[in-house]
């Protein structure tokens, strides 16, 4: 994190940056004074809340209260330039509590309108909730704090990202002695999220169909300080996925991470789209990634490895011309949360699944060509509380993050990377 940090309320913070408010944060005259005392005439970079611990309906009230009044200060107090809320919730379900429960799904939606009010305002928050159960690490609470408030959660707004108890260890976002695979990294997310992979230290087997543009990532993960190989592989072939997690251990013994990125579009009104199309989607987009995590499982509980799936808002939020596409996408989040439960967290691995919004890169430009990607891109802009698109290595920080030591204790969920599109959008 940097700039001008401030952490209201109690609980498990971190320590840099901390200005303790030893007052109730439940009453909007201390919030006034605490703002003006240190603010002053400039505006806060970062605000980090944690309510009032405690349990019971009373304490409910007054942390909805709290978290109501942290929104509105955090809407008036923070830079308009991207400033970052992070709202810290005990996970009420994970411990049964019905009142922590309840609160959690007050916070999350007085949070998000409060960031919706924001937008129509012309102010670009990045407003998320970081949910942590009672006996998570405070090594990975922090480094999640610092996920969703540096370069990693840079297109996050409105997400939630649940914190459980991890198996301990090095809570670290270093890669160094991890080798993963990366599907579509010949472009766009995968070649960032290859990248960022190697400059973490990660060895990458930078997986996709064009030789060419394949090499061309690996030479930047070498350059990024990370190593790996090209892996041809088409994600629909269970054979070739077979050799592909093969061809990692034995190159460098153990497989830590499968990044299922590869995927296609293909939007229109339902009355215009053919049974090709669908047949084709989702046996790329749904299907390659079920075969990936099929043949990755085994050597993934070996390591206690990580699956991040790659989605999109689509899957999240129906909207025109997005019947068969996002039926894939949306097939992506039920399997990859499935999966989770039943497969991967038996064998001590993990699988989560992120919703990027409008990422920009050349392919997408080139796909809709030079007018229709600018009016694409515009209609997305209006809709997306950012107030911008995202890029590819913003996906990718994130990506990494979640395959890090720090996220062993986030497992099973569906994240949007997507400056807040879905709220908004259609």
């Amino acid at each position: 994190m940097c700039g001008t940090v401030f952490v209201a309320g109690e609980g498990p913070l971190p320590e840099e940056g901390k200005i303790p408010a030893n007052h109730s944060c439940a009453n909007e005259a201390v919030w006034q004074a605490m703002m003006a005392e240190i603010t002053g005439d400039s505006p806060l970079d970062v605000l980090i809340h944690c309510p009032v611990s405690g349990s019971g309906m009373e304490t409910a009230q007054t942390q909805l209260r709290e978290n109501w009044l942290a929104a509105k200060f955090a809407n008036v107090g923070l830079s308009a330039d991207e400033g970052v809320f992070i709202s810290i919730l005990r996970d009420g379900v994970e411990s049964g509590d019905a009142d922590m429960a309840a609160v959690c799904e007050g916070m999350v939606i007085s949070t998000r309108a409060a960031q919706i009010d924001a937008a129509r305002e012309g102010k670009r928050l990045r407003s998320n909730r970081l949910i942590a159960s009672p006996d998570c690490d405070a090594g990975d609470l922090r480094e999640a704090i610092s996920a969703l408030a540096g370069p990693a959660g840079s297109f996050m707004a409105g997400a939630d990202l649940r914190l459980s108890a991890s198996a301990g260890g090095a809570c670290s976002t270093s890669l160094e002695g991890r080798s993963f695979i990366v599907t579509g990294a010949t472009s766009g997310i995968g070649r960032a999220t290859a990248i960022e992979i190697g400059r973490r230290g990660g060895w990458v087997g930078v997986a996709g169909r064009k030789p060419d543009l394949g090499e061309e990532t690996l030479a930047a993960v070498r350059e990024a300080g990370g190593d790996g190989m090209f892996i041809r592989l088409d994600v629909t072939d269970p054979q070739a996925w077979n050799s592909a997690v093969d061809q990692v251990v034995e190159q460098t013994g153990a497989l830590h991470g499968l990044v299922n990125n590869a995927g296609e579009a293909k939007n229109a009104p339902i009355s215009q789209l053919s049974e090709d199309v669908i047949r084709f989607l989702v046996d790329l987009n749904y299907g390659g990634c079920r075969r990936g995590m099929t043949a990755a499982i085994e050597a993934l509980g070996k390591s206690g490895g990580a699956v991040v799936n790659v989605s999109s808002v689509a899957g999240i939020r129906a909207g025109p011309g997005g019947s068969a596409y996002g039926a894939s996408k949306a097939a992506m989040i039920g399997l990859s949360q499935m999966f989770h439960q039943t497969e991967a967290a038996p064998r001590g691995a993990r699988v989560n699944v992120i919703e990027p919004g409008l990422i920009w890169s050349d392919s997408v430009a080139d796909a809709l060509g030079e007018e229709g990607a600018q009016a694409f891109r515009e209609m997305v802009v209006a809709n997306t509380p950012l107030g911008r698109v995202g890029l590819p290595e913003e996906v990718g920080r994130f990506v990494a993050y979640l395959l890090s030591p720090a996220a062993s204790g986030i497992g099973g969920q569906s994240i949007p990377v997507s400056g807040g599109l879905e709220l908004l959008h259609p």
